[in-house]
């Protein structure tokens, strides 16, 4: 569904949906909603709320543990069957691990219709099976919690397979009320006809299903805008209490930006390539070698160090589940939040110049889960970021129509003279000048890597099938 605002309240607009289910949606206005967008507030509840949004994550919780429950148990009896020779086909029958399955078996286990739902008793001494509380909370956070087990099992299986790329992933861990930061997830899910269930409703305020209108703290004027001209429609909203706050993230898709802000023949028109490095965050330089930018990194984390340990030695020397560890635990989350907040702000702000202002861009596929690995380095290429500014500057070119090139791993842009094309397989990462043998060029080596990445070589395009023989 898209969205508009009329005198002051959002009514529902039909979007006409296509074919296959792969295709995007279209609004009635006939503009088609493709962009990925999420929209990140910050709560500002009372008391009742906050006590509201534990209950919902407590459910989540829940349902994620006794589905993992159901389904080790199930695997247990399985395997100390196989250890008494008993045949396949003898076995206790497999658990289904799909998402239907499992929010199928939780809408039946919270509302007493499973056997093995869990049976209390009321004031009276009646008794009563299932949840009792379970009206309290939206019931759209048991199924998503089913969701998020069915995946996590799924992840593991296929990793049991060697099907799935990437770290091999075990079997899913239980969440505990102590070491987990508690979470849920709602769906924005609505009839035709009905006002959308996650939905600004002021300057400062959000209505969310079951939990009702919310404020925040930042303004919604950008996604209010968005709602009036039906230009977005949400899919869900993540619930997340961290760092003595609740954040919420309004995920969805938006239409394409205006052509104008697409538009790349005001921008810097030479191909531009980005260096990320420890010294500085990005050295940006076009392929005719002119250095355009040399950012330095704010290195948040390092300067927090003396703060971080005084709040860390704070918090250790506290009693659990006491009022000081909660204190001390607010005051450690908040070194945290700035050193997190000062290298978000510097990220976006860098990976939009660098999208906005050029036209085609090449920046370089670094390993940074490898280069964690160096103890020497770890704590620099953490709060450099490196993972985060490629991933920003990734979807923001699709955003604004600029031509992104990953170059290659291995592509030698650092040993590489960026004069006569001469590579120094002797370069080391402690020689911060690069110092040609061949042509005498005397050159920084961060600029010198950009320059390199500019004039990486395009891949191949595909030449057109020959005609058939007669």
């Amino acid at each position: 569904m898209a969205v508009s605002v009329a005198c002051g309240t959002i009514c529902c607009m039909p979007v006409t949906a296509a074919k296959d289910d792969t295709a995007p949606l279209v609004s009635d206005t006939g503009v088609p909603l493709t962009r990925a967008t999420t929209f990140r507030f910050t709560l500002d509840v009372n008391r009742e709320q906050h006590r509201l949004l534990m209950a919902h994550a407590g459910a989540a919780r829940l349902a994620f543990n006794h589905q993992l429950a159901r389904v080790k148990a199930n695997l247990d009896q399985r395997a100390a069957e196989r250890t008494y020779d008993v045949a396949d086909a003898d076995l206790t029958p497999a658990l289904s691990w799909s998402k239907v399955s499992l929010i199928n078996h939780m809408n039946a286990w919270k509302d007493g219709r499973a056997a093995d739902a869990p049976v209390s008793h009321d004031a009276a001494g009646e008794e009563v099976r299932g949840l009792p509380w379970r009206g309290e909370v939206s019931a759209d956070v048991f199924e998503c919690a089913s969701v998020n087990a069915a995946q996590a099992l799924k992840n593991w299986a296929d990793s049991r397979r060697g099907t799935r790329a990437g770290k091999p992933a075990g079997f899913p861990r239980f969440k505990s009320r102590h070491k987990t930061s508690p979470a849920f997830r709602l769906r924005a899910k609505y009839p035709e006809g009905a006002a959308p269930p996650v939905r600004p409703t002021g300057p400062r305020a959000l209505r969310f299903p079951k939990l009702g209108e919310l404020r925040v703290r930042e303004n919604t004027r950008q996604l209010r805008r968005l709602y009036e001209t039906g230009r977005f429609h949400a899919y869900a909203a993540s619930f997340r209490f961290e760092r003595g706050r609740w954040v919420v993230a309004v995920t969805g898709v938006a239409a394409e930006l205006h052509p104008a802000r697409r538009d790349t023949r005001t921008r810097h028109q030479p191909r531009v390539g980005v260096d990320l490095g420890v010294q500085n965050l990005a050295v940006v330089a076009d392929e005719t070698g002119a250095v355009l930018a040399a950012v330095e990194g704010v290195k948040t984390l390092q300067h927090a160090q003396a703060r971080l340990k005084l709040a860390n030695q704070s918090y250790s020397r506290t009693k659990r589940d006491s009022a000081g560890r909660r204190r001390a635990a607010r005051r450690l989350g908040r070194v945290h939040a700035r050193v997190a907040h000062a290298r978000k702000a510097l990220l976006h702000e860098l990976s939009s110049a660098i999208v906005k202002g050029h036209a085609a861009v090449v920046i370089e596929d670094l390993n940074a889960a490898g280069m964690l690995a160096n103890r020497r380095l770890a704590r620099v290429v953490s709060d450099a970021s490196f993972g985060e500014l490629r991933r920003q500057v990734a979807y923001k070119a699709s955003w604004y129509g600029t031509a992104l090139t990953i170059a290659d791993r291995w592509y030698p842009s650092s040993k590489t003279c960026s004069g006569c094309g001469q590579v120094n397989a002797e370069l080391t990462l402690s020689d911060r000048t690069y110092a040609c043998g061949s042509c005498g060029l005397l050159l920084d080596r961060d600029v010198n890597a950009a320059i390199n990445l500019a004039r990486y070589p395009e891949p191949p395009t595909a030449s057109p099938p020959l005609p058939a023989a007669a």
